[in-house]
């Protein structure tokens, strides 16, 4: 009986503190909406202008596709992910922002037609007014940070790797900041020197901005500098590696070559920053590639994914020498949508758990500590060279 009691009541006498415990208030601290305007996670984008750089180069200007949403600000140097769907195919490539980040009533995209690629050709040959896209927030972190990068900078482009750099020079001569610029720019002709009506402006009115044009294949009226950007072509520009911070944005292959001879010039690595290297060309050039391992090699992936509220699985054939992300949206198509940004292993958009088998990535790519502690690969630069197993239901 007393047991019975002592229970009632304790019973009653947590009932009497919930009826006592107030309603919380709402509360408006106006940080959500702040949140919303600087990182909106997707844009809707809409083709508003299209100018013809090069050849093979075309400038595309995108505006606010909403009418009630305005652009995300953004940090000179950053890119977006633009969102196509070609053939059935949905995919993503990044791409820097041109424009300047001190106005945002539109962004513009520098893309280069790349032979054999798959995205690039067709922004080249079908974009036009008026196409909506989907797009990532801007992203990455090659801009400049006034605590670690001094007022001191050597921008080092290769061919359209000087689209980053415009969006730079812009904010730096628009807000007449005291920085000492050196641009190194590297390019095959003449022909495909991109923004040089503006850079020759810019570094008229700028006295502090200094460009240096470097030809690999120049004709035979060019009266300039030619060959590679080498480094007694970066110490005469440039007087001096002391107190300086090193920018560089090119191919591979332009990397490779200018780190080494900024190596040689005893300019220490962390003075100097890159953009992120992209999907090598051939793969099995990159050092590392287990040698073993045959370029025509095909292997078997098992998928495990969410369809409908459903875990499925299903088993797919793909080569070792194209990216898994690549291979999973050829060949599932619209069935799985990977999130994705950077194509490069560096925004962890991607992370997926490998259950079992082997990858190969480019020795240059770092991931994230806890990621390679728990077993999470990232797809957009990860080569199979055994058979997998990956699970995709946490995307």
């Amino acid at each position: 009986m007393m047991e019975d009691i002592k229970k009632y009541q304790y019973v009653q006498k947590l009932k009497k503190m919930r009826e006592e415990v107030q309603t919380v208030p709402s509360y408006f601290d106006g940080l959500e909406p702040l949140h919303d305007r600087l990182h909106p996670g997707k844009l809707w984008l809409q083709v508003s202008d299209v100018k013809q750089l090069s050849g093979d180069t075309k400038l595309f200007r995108f505006v606010s596709a909403r009418s009630t949403k305005v652009l995300a600000p953004f940090r000179a140097g950053q890119y977006i992910g633009l969102t196509v769907e070609i053939n059935g195919v949905r995919t993503s490539r990044p791409y820097s922002i041109a424009s300047s980040p001190n106005q945002l009533a539109y962004y513009e995209l520098c893309v280069k037609k790349k032979g054999g690629g798959f995205v690039s050709p067709y922004l080249f040959e079908n974009l036009k007014v008026g196409d909506i896209f989907e797009a990532t927030e801007p992203m990455g972190n090659f801009y400049y940070n006034r605590i670690f990068h001094g007022k001191n900078l050597v921008f080092i482009a290769g061919g359209s790797g000087i689209t980053p750099f415009i969006s730079i020079l812009r904010n730096i001569s628009e807000r007449a900041l005291p920085f000492k610029v050196w641009l190194i720019f590297g390019c095959l002709t003449d022909k495909d020197i991109l923004f040089k009506e503006e850079l020759e402006d810019i570094q008229t009115r700028r006295p502090n901005i200094k460009v240096q044009y470097i030809l690999s294949e120049p004709g035979p009226e060019w009266s300039g500098v030619s060959g590679f950007i080498s480094k007694d072509k970066i110490l005469k520009n440039i007087g001096s590696i002391d107190n300086k911070f090193y920018y560089i944005v090119g191919n591979q292959e332009m990397y490779r070559f200018v780190l080494n001879e900024l190596k040689e010039l005893e300019v220490p690595r962390h003075k100097i920053i890159y953009e992120a290297f992209g999907v090598p060309d051939d793969v099995t050039k990159i050092m590392g590639w287990p040698e073993n391992i045959d370029a025509l090699k095909k292997v078997r992936i098992t998928l495990e994914f969410m369809q409908l509220r459903q875990k499925k699985k299903e088993v797919i054939e793909v080569p070792c020498v194209e990216p898994l992300l690549n291979s999973i949206e050829r060949l599932m198509k619209l069935r799985i949508q990977v999130n994705n940004s950077c194509r490069s292993g560096q925004c962890g958009s991607c992370r997926t758990k490998l259950l079992s088998g082997k990858v190969f990535m480019p020795p240059e790519v770092k991931i994230r500590e806890i990621d390679n502690d728990f077993g999470y690969i990232h797809p957009c630069i990860s080569y199979p060279i055994t058979d997998l197993h990956l699970d995709l239901t946490q995307i």
